[in-house]
């Protein structure tokens, strides 16, 4: 296993390579003090299953290195290591794997490594025939599903947007809980919305959509719902 630290306080990359020793036996760790350190690395062709990066590092932002991370290394598992619990939720919304407050003690590692573990289980897919190709798509990366016409759209997180003939109430019905229907026709993925208002909510990607009037309650409180629940996973 690969493993690279970022964080601008030297003492507290020690302190996660101690916490380590005796969890992890098979592992190399890199260590970088910024940012701009970590991301040349990754552009030389460097890659990680799994980032400590501190929010708080010297004239740079550590959610705003791991965005620009996940263009390049998608896979690449993050925990994010603060002072302060205020960057929580965006955490959530990028997916990180847990998020750390400091001072970081070796049971906080280990919980790491617990959902490292668990996230390499099998995932919940959803197999689509297209143009006589068989697709197997991981739901945890679908943004969206919506209806236009007689066919189905699906848009992955990686942009690639499939076109499926079949009805959008056959695939609808094939998605797991994280999906919630905000209008007719519209199915998001929960994981992927970072904004909900009374009347209209976003998605990663910037897409807003107005929720269906006589079901806003209802898609709000299951979200929210959705959210408590992932936030408790951090």
């Amino acid at each position: 296993m690969r493993i690279a630290i970022c964080d601008d306080d030297k003492k507290d990359i020690v302190k996660i390579q101690s916490a380590m020793l005796g969890i992890q036996d098979n592992y190399q760790v890199d260590t970088f003090e910024s940012g701009r350190q970590l991301l040349d690395a990754l552009q030389d062709g460097r890659v990680y299953d799994l980032l400590f990066c501190d929010i708080y590092l010297h004239d740079e932002n550590g959610i705003d290195v791991v965005k620009e991370m996940q263009n390049i290394s998608p896979n690449t598992a993050i925990v994010f290591t603060t002072s302060s619990t205020e960057h929580a939720v965006e955490a959530f919304s990028i997916r990180a794997l847990h998020y750390l407050v400091k001072p970081i003690k070796q049971e906080d590692v280990i919980e790491v490594f617990r959902r490292l573990e668990k996230k390499a289980e099998p995932r919940h897919t959803l197999t689509i025939r297209m143009d006589r190709t068989v697709n197997v798509l991981f739901q945890d990366e679908i943004v969206r599903v919506e209806s236009h016409g007689h066919n189905t759209v699906i848009t992955y997180a990686n942009n690639t947007v499939y076109s499926i003939r079949k009805p959008f109430w056959e695939i609808n019905g094939m998605l797991d809980e994280s999906f919630i229907r905000i209008k007719k026709g519209v199915t998001l993925n929960m994981r992927f919305i970072t904004k909900m208002t009374y009347v209209d909510c976003m998605t990663r990607d910037g897409v807003s959509y107005l929720l269906r009037r006589d079901w806003a309650k209802s898609i709000r409180e299951k979200y929210y719902e959705f959210v408590r629940n992932e936030m408790n996973k951090l």
